[in-house]
Order: structure tokens, then C-alpha cells, then sequence
């Protein structure tokens, strides 16, 4: 019985480093428009937009999430019509996009967790933590999906 008893315990012993999880799910962009956010269910294309990147409901934070810089993809068909746009402020200038874009294009917004930061009450900027993935050897494939590597926002686009 006393075996038993133990058991547990050395498996917790030999097992190797732990990371902590935090109960907060990942941050969450939202495009607006006139402080009136962007319907991720559908919309035309907007000449300009603001991006924001918050914590998701319910998350306490230090402080605000800034993003270094944000990958902007018009895609059709699961294709990229284009390359990526990359930004790096909020106010998003997307007029050289509005007269290429059809009905069932999409805008997929980009933002690695490494372009992510805390910005504290003090001003400080502090890296978002998240585990990082482990890159692949040169010669692998790159297996990682986009969502370990940061977070995203499908933009489907309408012709009014």
C-alpha cells in the first residue's frame, strides 16, 4: 500500500520542467471603422481601418496590448491575391486594396505573439509570454500551426 502511496509522487519527481498555463484565452484583433468595430461575419472593404489587438473578456491584464507589426493578406480562393501588407500603427490604409477585391475575397490579419507586448500603467512595454514552438531543423517541414505561432482575424469581404 505504501507503493501506491507514492507513485505520484515520483512521477512528479522525475518528470521534467513545467511551464504555466494561464486560463486566459489568446488576445483578440478587432478592425474598426469610425470606433464602430468591423463584422467579422461579413462586410465591404473599408478605405481605411484601425486595428486593435485586446485581451479576451474576462483576462485580466497589466495594461493594454500593442503589436509591433501586423501582416495584412487580401486572399482568394486560399490564395494570396497579393503580398502581405506589414504594418506597424494601428490606422491602416487600405485604399490600394478596395478597387481589387470580389465577393468571397477575404482580409486575413496577422500578428505574430513576438510583435506582441503589454504596455503597463507605467508606460513599459513587457513581451506577451506564450510557450514558444519549437522550429523545425533546416530540412523539415515547418508543422506549426499558424495559432501556436500568433493570433489572427478573417476579414470576409462583400461587394455592396
Amino acid at each position: 500500500m505504501l507503493p501506491k502511496l507514492f507513485l505520484p509522487l515520483l512521477f512528479f519527481a522525475t518528470s521534467s520542467a513545467a511551464t504555466a498555463q494561464s486560463d486566459c484565452a489568446t488576445p483578440i484583433i478587432k478592425l474598426l471603422r469610425n470606433n464602430m468595430e468591423v463584422p467579422a461575419t461579413g462586410s465591404a472593404l473599408f478605405p481605411s481601418v484601425t486595428l486593435r489587438v485586446i485581451p479576451d473578456a474576462g483576462c485580466p491584464t497589466q495594461g493594454n496590448l500593442r503589436f509591433r507589426n501586423a501582416q495584412l493578406t487580401l486572399v482568394r480562393h486560399g490564395r494570396p491575391l497579393l503580398g502581405s501588407m506589414l504594418v506597424n500603427q494601428p490606422q491602416v490604409d487600405l485604399r490600394s486594396l478596395v478597387g481589387m477585391y470580389q465577393s468571397g475575397d477575404h482580409l486575413h490579419v496577422f500578428i505574430a505573439y513576438e510583435n506582441l507586448a503589454i504596455v503597463g500603467a507605467n508606460g513599459k512595454l513587457t513581451p506577451y509570454l506564450q510557450t514558444k514552438p519549437v522550429k523545425p531543423k533546416p530540412g523539415q517541414l515547418d508543422l506549426i500551426t499558424e495559432e501556436a505561432k500568433g493570433i489572427s482575424f478573417k476579414w470576409p469581404l462583400v461587394k455592396p
